[in-house]
């Protein structure tokens, strides 16, 4: 029996206009995570469909007047579809496959779709949770390794022996479920895992990195990933050593915060590693160096008012930081001031500008414009005068000045 959310979604399927005549002359099954998260209780946000007993192209000619068809996925092996006047998330549609590993890396397969059936292509998938199906005509499961069974134990088990030798990237895919879904591995799993883990270094950073953004994305519990990290072995893949153990924290961190507790325990600098060897983006980037800088700095920073100007300056090159998991709890007034605007968040909440000093002043821009902006920054930090008052604050700069 399956889940009511998803056999109203068969039922749908099933007198799609645009669905029909593959109907007519194919089985297609509904399959994957789609399913997954149906028996979970989770909202299906996209449809994955297999085609059974035809080709991506004529399936593209078939469907290609009810709507909008973009071929994606390694070697073009999916379609994702939208039916005219659709507003969810595309479909995506494939042919059942399997891959011949013909190389190293995650490119070094070969895709095979002639004679592969839907029971091959479920078998060839990373996890029995993600190897169920339902046929779209009849509404049957199809569930030969128990995927159900295993949601309801709550455990992750490969669907195949060589699930992680085809390719490593299911290792961090494995913990990206368990830190979502409160799931463990099956013991000969993890061995599996734990065999294969040096793989790992075949996977370029920018999958890796996707996968530690989904746990963080999806709600997953970031204490649970790094820990699995450790368990796994994958941290020898990464760093080169074990990491440092990581028993708990905040539970669900923020992607700042996580990453940069990740180069702590592999004893790296945050921030060059997640740029250089997982590819983040230059965003992000910027806002772990902002953490670590903060971090590292804050036992040197006695003076309240330098301390103050050093947040100032750090929370507008990094704003989201002001919210990071990981900045010290003795942050926490400060930050509070910053956000209630009782003293200045960033320059343009101070009612005096550059072109004020250089016009009271008689001054050109350059050094000396840049020492008294930073004197009415720091002032206006310390509530030495009405910042936020135009009125107030001309008559503070003319002081100044004078």
């Amino acid at each position: 029996m399956i889940p009511k959310n998803l056999q109203a979604i068969v039922n749908n399927l099933k007198n799609t206009k645009w669905l029909q005549p593959l109907l007519q002359v194919s089985d297609v099954y509904v399959v994957g995570g789609s399913v997954r998260d149906a028996f979970l209780g989770k909202e299906m946000k996209d449809i994955d469909l297999i085609v059974e007993g035809m080709s991506l192209s004529k399936i593209q000619d078939m469907i290609s007047t009810f709507g909008k068809v973009d071929i994606v996925g390694e070697s073009f092996s999916v379609i994702k579809f939208t039916p005219k006047g659709f507003k969810g998330e595309p479909f995506d549609i494939a042919v059942p496959r399997m891959d011949r590993k013909i190389g190293s890396g995650h490119k070094g397969f070969e895709i095979i779709t002639d004679g592969v059936n839907i029971f091959t292509d479920l078998k060839r998938r990373d996890f029995t949770i993600n190897s169920m199906a339902v046929e779209i005509k009849t509404g049957k499961l199809l569930d030969l390794f128990d995927g159900q069974g295993d949601i309801e134990r709550g455990l992750l088990r490969a669907t195949d022996a060589k699930a992680f030798v085809e390719d490593p990237l299911r290792i961090l895919r494995g913990i990206q479920f368990a830190a979502r879904f409160g799931f463990k591995f099956a013991p000969v799993t993890m061995k599996l895992m734990q065999d294969n883990a040096h793989l790992i270094k075949e996977i370029t950073g920018e999958r890796i990195f996707d996968e530690f953004v989904k746990v963080i994305d999806k709600k997953g519990n970031t204490d649970v990933a790094l820990s699995l990290m450790k368990q796994s072995g994958i941290d020898k893949a990464l760093f080169d050593k074990e990491m440092l153990d990581y028993p708990e924290g905040v539970g669900m961190m923020d992607k700042a915060s996580f990453f940069y507790v990740l180069g702590l325990l592999g004893d790296v600098d945050p921030a060059n590693f997640l740029k250089k060897r997982l590819k983040g983006d230059n965003e992000l980037v910027g806002d772990v160096r902002t953490l670590n800088n903060i971090i590292t700095k804050l036992p040197t920073l006695n003076d309240e008012e330098d301390l103050r100007f050093f947040l100032f300056t750090s929370f507008n090159k990094s704003p989201k930081v002001m919210d990071a998991d990981a900045l010290p709890q003795e942050l926490d007034d400060i930050v509070h001031e910053f956000k209630m605007k009782n003293i200045p968040m960033t320059p343009k909440d101070i009612a005096i500008t550059g072109d004020d000093i250089m016009f009271m002043g008689n001054l050109k821009e350059g050094p000396e414009v840049g020492a008294i902006t930073e004197k009415i920054q720091r002032d206006a930090l310390m509530n030495r005068f009405n910042f936020a008052n135009r009125q107030d604050s001309l008559e503070y700069l003319e002081n100044l000045l004078n």
